[in-house]
């Protein structure tokens, strides 16, 4: 980093945001300019082969691409640009109706509407409310969210603080798993260096909202993926799960309103923030717009993650991107 740029990042306001992507981007240009597996396409750089021909890399856009560990980078291709639009533009109600008029569903499992849940929270008119990141990502050859972790962590971060911004949240938790190691040293890198730019903390971005985040390691029990085990872990409780009386938007964390997302989701709201909900409701199905992550493991040519537009078929993923299982094998 240039000692002009390392000047012009500390105490970042909308203003110098714009300064610092410019003058952030000249240098990611130069830097992506000497590799042969990255292409300028529509302004934007993407992996090329034949295993990404057939993908629509939404999430997973910048993995492989730019340095996890410089924030610079993410500035450079866009990054905390819809927070700074959010703040600048559009008042909580706007940020929740966005959210819910693009239909983004939970990445998790359930599916639950974010907007929906957002609204919820936002509705409870008291001093105090959470936002919780569940990165306990535990199932069998899943390895999706500690991808994005390892290697995007800002927009994470930047969806957590949106969040936070919408329903009125100061605090903000990422759990996740211990056995995690290169994601956990990423991710408190990167908040160390928002929390260093004015990116989290107190006044963000020049504005009188303030959120942060912290980490909180999980021991690997399965059970604290569900989502009141893991706020009970949180709160330093046995991870087991709740009675649910109380929706976590309405009773959570310490009793108090959380939103509770897992890391696709969160990586999802930059995008729609930045681009809108009618861009988000053009991919997909109409009932679940955008994309979906998996990982293909196992006996197949092609292993690793993909990304496609939900509504793909299992036989286009396994035999039109996977390669279809290796010759000899079911």
């Amino acid at each position: 980093m240039t000692a002009a740029i390392a000047e012009m990042v500390r105490g970042l306001d909308a203003e110098a945001l714009v300064s610092l992507r410019e003058k952030a981007r000249v240098h990611l240009d130069e830097r992506l300019r000497e590799r042969t597996d990255v292409a300028l396409i529509d302004g934007e750089y993407r992996l090329t082969g034949s295993f990404y021909e057939k993908q629509l890399r939404l999430v997973l856009r910048n993995c492989f691409i730019i340095d996890p560990k410089n924030v610079e980078d993410y500035v450079a291709i866009g990054g905390y640009a819809a927070l700074s639009r959010v703040l600048t533009e559009m008042t909580p109600d706007e940020v929740v109706g966005e959210m819910t008029r693009s239909n983004l569903r939970g990445r998790g499992g359930a599916g639950f509407p974010t907007g929906k849940k957002w609204a919820e929270a936002l509705r409870h008119d008291v001093p105090q409310k959470y936002i919780v990141c569940n990165a306990d990502e535990g199932d069998p050859g899943a390895f999706m969210d500690r991808s994005v972790l390892e290697n995007d962590p800002h927009a994470v971060l930047e969806g957590m603080a949106i969040a936070g911004y919408a329903v009125g949240a100061n605090m903000g938790f990422i759990y996740v798993r211990a056995e995690y190691p290169l994601a956990v040293e990423h991710l408190k890198i990167a908040i160390a260096q928002a929390r260093e730019r004015g990116l989290l903390g107190r006044g963000i971005l020049g504005s009188d909202f303030g959120f942060d985040i912290e980490l909180r390691l999980g021991s690997g029990a399965f059970v604290c993926g569900e989502g009141t085990a893991l706020i009970e872990s949180i709160e330093g409780k046995r991870g087991m799960p709740r009675t649910k009386v109380y929706r976590t938007s309405h009773r959570g964390l310490w009793d108090c309103p959380t939103i509770i997302n897992n890391v696709e989701t969160f990586a999802n709201v930059p995008l729609i923030m930045d681009r809108g909900a009618d861009w988000f409701l053009g991919i997909g199905t109409e009932d679940s717009p955008g994309t979906k992550v998996f990982s293909l493991v196992g006996k197949v040519c092609n292993a690793g993650l993909v990304e496609v537009p939900m509504g793909t078929t299992i036989e286009e993923i396994v035999y039109g991107i996977a390669g279809a299982p290796r010759r000899g094998t079911r």
